[in-house]
C-alpha cells in the first residue's frame, strides 16, 4: 500500500511522455474508419504503447524491488523481510561483515531484476528511445 506514493507519479510522468509520441493521426484514422473511442484505445493505441508500458512496468518493479526504507521501517520479522533488507540487516553485525553470505545474497537479490530486464530487453530499449528519432 505504500509503494503507490512514489510509483504512481513516476509512472504517470513516464507514460505521459510516451503517449505524446504516438501520432494523433493514427487515432483520427481509426475514428474515420468507424472505430469507437474505446476500440481506438484497445486496438490501436495500447498495442502501439506496449514498449512504453513494459518500460514503466520494469522501472516500477525495479524501484519496488530495490526499495529499502519502507521495508526496513515497517517489517521487523526476518522471515518477512525483502531480499535487499534481509541481506543487509541480517548479515552485518556491528563491524563484522559476513562477506561470503553478503555477496551471495546480493547475487540472489539482483538475479530477478537481471532476468526480467533481459527477457524484455527489446521492448525496454524501444520504450526508452521512443521519440528520440523522428521518422
Amino acid at each position: 500500500m505504500t509503494y503507490p506514493t512514489f510509483l504512481v507519479p513516476f509512472s504517470t510522468w513516464l507514460l505521459m511522455g510516451y503517449f505524446r509520441t504516438i501520432p494523433r493521426e493514427v487515432e483520427e484514422c481509426a475514428l474515420v474508419d468507424g472505430a469507437t473511442r474505446m476500440q481506438t484505445l484497445t486496438r490501436i493505441v495500447l498495442p502501439m504503447a506496449i514498449p512504453g508500458l513494459v518500460c514503466v512496468t520494469l522501472f516500477g518493479f525495479t524501484l519496488t524491488w530495490n526499495e529499502f526504507t519502507y521495508a526496513l521501517t515497517f517489517v521487523s520479522q526476518t522471515a518477512n523481510k525483502t531480499a535487499v533488507v534481509g541481506v543487509t540487516a541480517d548479515l552485518i553485525r556491528g563491524d563484522i561483515y559476513y562477506w561470503g553470505s553478503l555477496m551471495a545474497g546480493a547475487v540472489v537479490a539482483s538475479l530477478p531484476i537481471v532476468i526480467i530486464y533481459v527477457w524484455f530487453l527489446d521492448y525496454y530499449v524501444s520504450g526508452l528511445t521512443a521519440g528520440a528519432v523522428k521518422g
